[in-house]
């Protein structure tokens, strides 16, 4: 998985250094452009089922390169190669105690000497773990991201161009990381509300997210190819954001006599982002 990730950094550094010098040399505008960008975002998920729920939107960053190639005049090939600081908050409709009939509590045991959650198993109890019902998850993910989008462009109208953008971006989790809230689980009930912080998550993210990119903006010449860009974008994921059944997350399901059964929770969460665009072209 590492070794993946390095092909694709390099590879695309190369390929966008080749171009660039090529262009140069040549002391010409050419089909390719390369440039740099910022993409400040709010972002937010949307779960599917009825355990998870959304839980409000949250403020995330990113940034990289960006390789445009030009088909026709009004239409160019878009990839390239960007950091995103990506995310969002959930909470869990567990139920008012621990015996409320026909209600689900997620929880999860957390070792408190490794400081990390271990994979869920319902019989785990050495001393060494806490067991915890987990209310609330404010998720942080680090992606690679290589977009893939069509631009299409008007001409240039004194010194701007507008242009509409319409792709997928493909995004590789690096490392995930997340912010609970929890209560831990006693013989007599549920304890006091507390906060876990920086815990790993890694495992439990998919590896491969995809999104819908959909976008409007505008080029602002300042001299030869060399052009300010401003975008807003809208993504909308269609893959899971998470592993279909968590290894390390449990749920406990009461019937309506309060009995209980143990198994993995299921998890569907899709991601959602407004994205801003500041680049340079040149």
């Amino acid at each position: 998985m590492k070794n993946m990730k390095k092909i694709l950094t390099i590879t695309l550094m190369v390929l966008i250094s080749h171009f660039a010098f090529a262009q140069a040399a040549n002391n010409e505008p050419g089909n390719f452009r390369f440039g740099l960008k910022i993409t400040p975002s709010v972002n937010w998920f949307k779960p599917d089922g009825k355990i998870i729920a959304p839980n409000g939107a949250a403020m995330k960053f990113g940034g990289g390169l960006t390789l445009e190639y030009q088909m026709a005049k009004v239409v160019s090939f878009q990839t390239g190669l960007q950091i995103d600081m990506g995310g969002g908050k959930v909470k869990y409709n567990n139920g008012e105690n621990l015996s409320t009939p026909n209600s689900n509590s997620v929880n999860y045991f957390y070792n408190v000497q490794d400081d990390n959650i271990p994979k869920y198993d319902s019989t785990l109890s050495p001393a060494s773990n806490n067991h915890y019902q987990l209310n609330s998850r404010s998720y942080n993910i680090t992606y690679l991201t290589i977009p893939i989008c069509f631009k299409m462009k008007t001409k240039e109208i004194g010194n701007f161009i507008y242009f509409g953008q319409f792709g997928i971006n493909n995004s590789f989790r690096w490392k995930a990381s997340a912010n609970d809230e929890v209560q831990q689980i006693t013989a007599s009930g549920l304890g006091a509300v507390e906060t876990k912080s920086k815990i790993d998550v890694t495992n439990d993210v998919s590896f491969y997210t995809a999104s819908l990119n959909i976008g409007l903006g505008t080029e602002m010449n300042l001299s030869g190819t060399t052009s300010l860009t401003f975008g807003l974008n809208y993504l909308s994921g269609f893959t899971n954001v998470v592993k279909n059944n968590s290894e390390y997350l449990g749920r406990k399901a009461n019937d309506a006599n309060g009995h209980a059964t143990f198994t993995s929770m299921p998890q569907q969460i899709k991601s959602n982002a407004i994205v801003l665009t500041i680049g340079i072209l040149f």
